[in-house]
Order: C-alpha cells, then structure tokens, then sequence
C-alpha cells in the first residue's frame, strides 16, 4: 500500500514540474535561438573576424614584426571589403568611423617602412570602433534628418582638420623663423594635408582663403603675396629662409583666425556637396597640372588630402543615400576605393608621395580620369540634397 502512494505521490509530482522543465527547455531553446541568430548576422561574423585581426596586428606592432605588420594589414582591408557594404547599408555613422582608422592602416601595410606608432594608434581606436559596430543598432531615421546630420557629421570632421592644421603650422612656423631650411621642408606637407582636406570650408572665407593659400598668379602685386605658397617658394626655388620670419608670422595669425571662425561657420546639405564637387573638379582639371605646389612639387600630397575631404562628405551622406540610392553609394564607393588603390603605387609616407614631375603625361591623365568620375559622381548626390 505504501508503496502504491509512493507511485502516485511521483506520478503527481511529476504532472506539476512537466510545466516548468518544459519552460525551462523553452527559454534554453530561444536563449540558443537567439544567440545563432547572433553569430549568423554577416556584420557581426565580419566585425568579429576583423577584431582578431586587429589583434593580431597589435601583437605584430607590439614585436615590432614588419613583415606580419604588412600581413596583418592587409588581412584586415580585405576583411573589410568582404563586408563593408553591409554595414554601409546598416550602420553609416559606425561605417565612416571604420574607414577613419582602418583606411590608414592599410595604407601605411603598403609601405616598405610602415609608421609603426601611427600604426598601433590606428589599431588601437579601430578596436574601439569594432567593439562599438558589435553592440550598435541599425540606423533609422527621416531623411531630412539624415540630411541636417550628415551636416553636422561634415563640420566635425572640417573643425578636426582646422585644429590639426594649427597644431602642423606651430613647428613649421618655427622652422621657418629658425632659418632651418631642411627642417621647414620636411614639416611643409604636414599642415597642407589638413588645410586642403578642409579646403571647401576654407574657401567660404574670402579674406582668409588667399592668405593662406594664394599662388603667385592669384596675386597683382608679389609683394602683398603672403601664404604657405609664398614661403614654398623660399624653400624650394631661394633655398632660403631670409626675410620669411614675417610671413611665417602673418601664416600663423591667418591660420589662427581661420580656426576661429570656422568654429561657428554655418553649411547647408547642397553647400556641402557642391564644395565637395568644386574640390574635385578643381583637382581633375587645374591641380592635376602641377601649378598648385609648382616649387615642391608635392602637388600629390594635395591632391589626396582634396580626396579624403571629399570622401568625408560622401562618408556623412551616407545614411541619406540608403534611403532609394544604394547603387549610386556603391558606385561612389567603388570609385573612392580606385582612387586610393592607384594612389598608393606613388605613395612613399603619410606625408610624402612621388614627386610629381617624375610622373609621365600617362600616369597624370590616369589620376585626372579617376578624379573626373569621382567628380560625376558625386555630381549625382546633389539631386539627393
């Protein structure tokens, strides 16, 4: 008898749990569910192979191992690029965030003696960008608001490069009031790269901009001539620095005075895709000539930055052209990469590239084509705005 109870006691106890194992399997089976469909999302894969890559690349920076720095770098542009569309699509504002730190690292994998401490810079934010693209959520918003961010997006960018071109003016500067010929002509490029990336803010400042920037045939009278291109010419046509110490002057307070008002200067969608297309028509017809830095001829160093301000506006429009122009995105996309591709075969540093009158009139109308489609192409994005 008692053992009759005992088996109605567990038949009874049983019937009561069968509810909760049955809950318990259920939320095991959506906790698993859930985590597959995790780990099967392609951006997140993508991003979590991209991390250990990075990781590994870190470790080849720590040992300071060129040949797995140059391997790893490259590892990780083509992991990218296996994936990079998706987020595009998905998650812009992480997107452009990416290409900020991963673009430079493949450049300098390229190179034969890469900047190791720039380099570990890079990886170390492109780290902290990854981890943040694994927990971020897909973007989604009105159109007119996409567009008032790429806007703001745009103006973050140009005041970073203004603060940068007057931290690169400081040394330069003083290497010019120093007389250090050799010293001034390494540090030249530097803050050029930064004033031509923000070029089409620059411009909107009518007094400043030819201060700054003027060349000689921009000006009436040489002798009001002041600038960057001024002192240029000082450097690489005098081979001296006599009498420069006022115009190092007056390029400093301009280039002060330039950050200042940036700071509060005011830009419309259509404004900042026209300045964007001016710059690159600008570069595809008269700086591709060689009368921008006609005494260095650095002439590819400007040409670049001109492109990497440019891509920054494509960069901040990009959750607006999601929203019916996906292929036009791609299209531009696909041209920046080609640019930058062929770029690199003339690449020699971050601040130096081959100097442009070792260039053949073939390998110059090659860089002009590919900046005329850039052009056309973001041509396009103006009917969007």
């Amino acid at each position: 008898m008692k053992h009759q109870k005992k088996i109605v006691f567990l038949l009874v106890m049983a019937l009561l749990l069968l509810p909760v194992i049955t809950a318990c399997g259920s939320a095991q089976k959506s906790g698993s569910e859930k985590t597959a469909q995790s780990t099967s999302d392609p951006v997140k894969q993508g991003t979590t192979k991209m991390k250990q890559l990075n990781s590994k690349l870190q470790d080849a920076l720590k040992k300071n191992d060129v040949a797995a720095i140059k391997k790893y770098g490259k590892q990780i542009n083509t992991q990218w690029l296996s994936y990079e569309n998706g987020v595009r699509d998905r998650f812009p504002l992480q997107y452009a965030k990416i290409e900020r730190y991963q673009q430079p690292i493949y450049a300098q994998s390229n190179l034969a003696d890469p900047d190791v401490a720039q380099m570990k810079e890079n990886s170390d934010a492109l780290t902290g960008q990854l981890s943040d693209l694994l927990t971020a959520k897909e973007t989604k918003s009105k159109p007119s608001k996409q567009m008032n961010q790429a806007v703001d997006d745009y103006l973050s960018y140009a005041d970073e490069q203004i603060d940068m071109l007057v931290k690169t003016t400081k040394p330069f500067v003083k290497a010019v009031k120093d007389g250090d010929v050799e010293k001034a002509k390494e540090l030249y490029t530097l803050p050029r790269i930064y004033y031509e990336r923000a070029e089409p803010i620059a411009e909107s400042f009518g007094d400043l901009d030819p201060a700054i920037d003027a060349r000689i045939n921009d000006v009436d009278d040489v002798s009001k001539w002041t600038g960057f291109h001024e002192i240029e010419r000082a450097l690489w046509e005098k081979n001296s620095l006599k009498g420069q110490g006022k115009y190092a002057d007056k390029l400093m307070a301009d280039v002060l005075s330039l950050q200042k008002e940036a700071q509060s200067f005011k830009l419309t969608p259509k404004a900042m895709v026209a300045g964007a297309m001016e710059l690159l028509e600008e570069a595809a017809t008269s700086k591709i000539t060689g009368e921008e830095e006609r005494y260095s001829h650095t002439d590819l160093v400007d040409l670049q930055a001109n492109v990497d301000g440019s891509k920054a506006v494509y960069q901040a429009a990009i959750p607006a052209l999601n929203n019916g122009h996906k292929d036009l995105a791609n299209a531009i996309d696909k041209q920046f990469q080609a640019f930058d591709k062929q770029m690199l075969k003339y690449k020699k540093s971050d601040t130096n590239y081959e100097d442009y009158t070792k260039l053949s009139k073939e390998q110059i109308r090659e860089i002009s084509n590919e900046l005329s489609k850039l052009s056309k192409l973001m041509a396009q994005t103006a009917k969007i705005f």
